[in-house]
C-alpha cells in the first residue's frame, strides 16, 4: 500500500468529466492510495455505451442505478430510496432519493433520471447491449412528485436487474455520475484514476481509500512482480499458477465466482453449422483435463451457460450431457463427412493467459478427434471489434460473467439476441425465455430455467467448460475486499489498516 502526496491533473476522455469536488479533494494532503491491477484498457468510459466486463467493475464505483447490486447479490434500493411494482407486474414506481448530487454538482431529481433513460433509449444512441434491452421494455416514463414511474410493454421477471443500469448527468457532452469515486484521470495504455467524491451521498458508508488507481499491465506475470514490490495492492481474478508467488506482503482471497469459461462454436460457419460437428466437439474436450492444466484445479465443470455457483437455477442434469468420448466424437464428425476431420481457426484474447492455455490444451484434445485448430492471439480491442461486435471467427475461447438475474445469462442466446454471439438460433430455447419472463412464480421460474439451459448445452451451441475459482491477492494491509457474484470490484468496501 502507497500513499500519495497532492493530486493529479484532470484529463478527460470519452466524455468522462471530473466533479466540482476536486478543490476540496486536493486540500488533502496525505492520501490513501490503492493500485488494482487490470489487464487491458476499458472500452467506454460511460455506463451506456461500454461492453467489456471489465471495464463495468470500474464504474460501478463511479455510477449507480435506482437500485444497486451487493455482494451477497442482492438488489438494494440506491438512488431510489424505495419502490413498488404493480401486482401485474408491469408498473415499476421508485422514490427518488433527496439530497444526492452529481459529481458536477448538480441535484438529483426525478426529471434527471428521465433524462438519463431518454439518452441512452434514443434511437441513434450508439449504446451498449444493456441499455438497448431495457430501451425495449419500456413503454413510458412519467413522473409524480418526487417519484419516476416506469411502464413496462410486458412482463418480465428479471426486470428489477435492469434498473442497476448508471443514471448519469449529461452536461455538454461530458457525463457525471452520483458514485463514491470519480474519474480523475484516464492515460490509455497506463491507468484510470479514480479520487473519492467528497460529496456522496452515503459518505459513512466507505472505506478510507482517497484514491483508486486501476492500472493496466497486461501480463500476469509483470503484474506479480510489482504486487511483490508493493506497486500493486490488488490483483484479482489472477491466474492460479501464481498464487505461490504472491510473498508475505500478501494474502490469497478464493471464492465461487459467477463465470463461465467457454469454447464459443460460430454455428453459421461451416462446418460448425452442422450440429453433428458441434456435438462431436464437445464430446472431444476433456473438461477434468482442461481443468487441471489451465485452472490447477481451481474450477468446477459447468454443463451450460449458467455457473454452477448460481444454486438456485443452475442445472446439475446438463453436466452429463456430453461425457469426453472420443469414440463417438470421431463417429458423428465420420456421419457429418469429415472421416478425416478438418481444419478450424480459434481466436483467443491475447491479453487473458487463462483463455490461451485453455486454448493450447483444447488445441491438443481436438487433434485426437482429427480437428487440426490453428490459434490466433488477437489483442482484446480487436477481439471487442472483431469477434464479440463483428462475429468474425469460427471458434473463439472467452469467459462470460453472470448478470444480476440469470436471465440475462440465457437471454443472450436467443435467436434474436444480437449479444449471440455464438449464433444459436432453436424456436423450442426462445419459447421457453419467452416464458421465463412471463412466469410470476419463482418455482416456475427455476424450472423454466433449467429446461433452457438443457436445450442449450444438448443443442451444441458452445462447449461450456468450466466455472474458475474467484482468486484475488491482496495487500495484507488491506480489510474489506468481498467477492461480488457479478463483475464488480467495489473499492468503497476497502480500507487501509494502518
Amino acid at each position: 500500500m502507497k500513499k500519495k502526496i497532492a493530486a493529479v491533473l484532470c484529463s478527460l476522455f470519452l466524455f468522462v468529466a471530473c466533479g466540482s469536488s476536486e478543490k476540496e479533494q486536493e486540500k488533502v494532503s496525505e492520501k490513501n492510495h490503492v493500485t488494482i491491477r487490470i489487464s487491458q484498457d476499458p472500452d467506454f468510459l460511460d455506463p451506456h455505451k461500454d461492453v467489456a466486463s471489465a471495464t463495468g467493475e470500474i464504474l460501478y464505483n463511479v455510477f449507480e442505478g435506482l437500485v444497486k447490486i451487493n455482494s451477497k447479490g442482492e438488489l438494494k434500493p440506491a438512488l431510489a430510496e424505495d419502490y413498488t411494482i404493480s401486482d401485474d407486474g408491469l408498473t415499476y414506481e421508485f422514490t427518488v432519493r433527496k439530497g444526492v448530487k452529481f459529481q458536477n454538482g448538480k441535484e438529483l431529481t426525478p426529471e434527471s433520471v428521465k433524462s438519463s433513460y431518454e439518452r441512452f433509449m434514443d434511437k441513434d444512441f450508439p449504446g451498449n447491449p444493456v441499455g438497448a434491452e431495457i430501451a425495449k421494455l419500456i413503454e413510458s416514463i412519467t413522473i409524480s412528485e418526487n417519484k419516476i414511474i416506469f411502464k413496462l410493454k410486458q412482463l418480465d421477471g428479471s426486470a428489477l436487474g435492469s434498473f442497476t443500469i448508471g443514471v448519469v448527468n449529461d452536461e455538454d457532452g461530458k457525463i457525471y455520475g452520483t458514485g463514491p469515486y470519480i474519474i480523475k484521470e484516464y492515460l490509455p495504455g497506463e491507468h484510470v484514476l479514480l479520487v473519492k467524491n467528497q460529496n456522496y451521498w452515503n459518505k459513512d458508508s466507505v472505506g478510507n481509500i482517497d484514491e483508486a488507481e486501476f492500472k493496466i499491465i497486461k501480463d500476469t506475470q509483470n503484474a506479480v512482480m510489482a504486487f511483490q514490490m508493493g506497486e500493486v495492492d490488488i490483483i484479482h481474478r489472477m491466474e492460479t499458477g501464481y498464487v505461490d508467488m504472491v510473498g508475505e506482503n500478501g494474502k490469497i482471497i478464493k471464492g465461487e465466482q459467477n463465470l463461465v469459461q467457454l469454447l464459443a462454436l460460430n454455428n453459421d460457419v461451416k462446418p460448425l453449422n452442422d450440429i453433428r460437428v458441434r456435438k462431436a466437439i464437445n464430446y472431444a474436450v476433456n473438461k477434468e483435463e482442461v481443468i487441471e492444466g489451465s485452472s490447477l484445479g481451481e474450477a468446477v465443470v459447468s454443463g451450460s451457460a449458467i455457473s454452477p455457483a448460481v444454486k438456485n437455477v443452475y442445472n446439475k442434469e446438463s453436466e452429463n450431457i456430453y461425457q469426453f468420448d472420443l469414440n463417438k466424437a470421431k463417429e458423428l464428425l465420420t456421419e457429418a463427412g469429415y472421416p478425416n476431420g478438418f481444419e478450424i481457426v480459434l481466436k483467443a484474447p491475447s491479453n487473458y493467459q487463462f483463455h490461451v492455455d485453455t486454448a493450447q490444451i483444447l488445441k491438443e484434445q481436438l487433434a485426437k478427434a482429427g480437428i487440426n485448430v490453428k490459434i490466433q492471439e488477437v489483442e482484446w480491442g480487436t477481439w471487442l471489434s472483431e469477434v464479440y461486435a463483428g462475429k468474425n471467427y469460427e471458434m473463439t475461447i472467452i469467459g462470460f460473467d453472470g448478470k444480476v438475474t440469470p436471465f440475462r445469462t440465457v437471454e443472450r442466446y436467443g435467436s434474436k439476441n444480437h449479444r449471440n454471439l455464438v449464433n444459436f438460433k432453436s424456436e423450442e430455447f426462445d419459447k421457453v425465455i419467452s416464458k421465463i419472463v412471463n412466469a410470476k412464480d419463482e418455482e416456475t421460474r427455476t424450472e423454466l430455467y433449467k429446461e433452457s439451459q438443457k436445450l442449450l448445452t444438448e443443442g451444441a451451441a458452445a462447449v461450456f467448460i468450466q466455472a474458475p475459482n474467484y482468486i484475488a491477492a491482496v495487500n495484507k494491509n488491506l480489510e474489506g475486499f468481498e467477492i461480488y457474484p457479478v463483475y464488480v470490484l467495489d473499492v468503497s468496501l476497502l480500507n487501509y489498516k494502518k
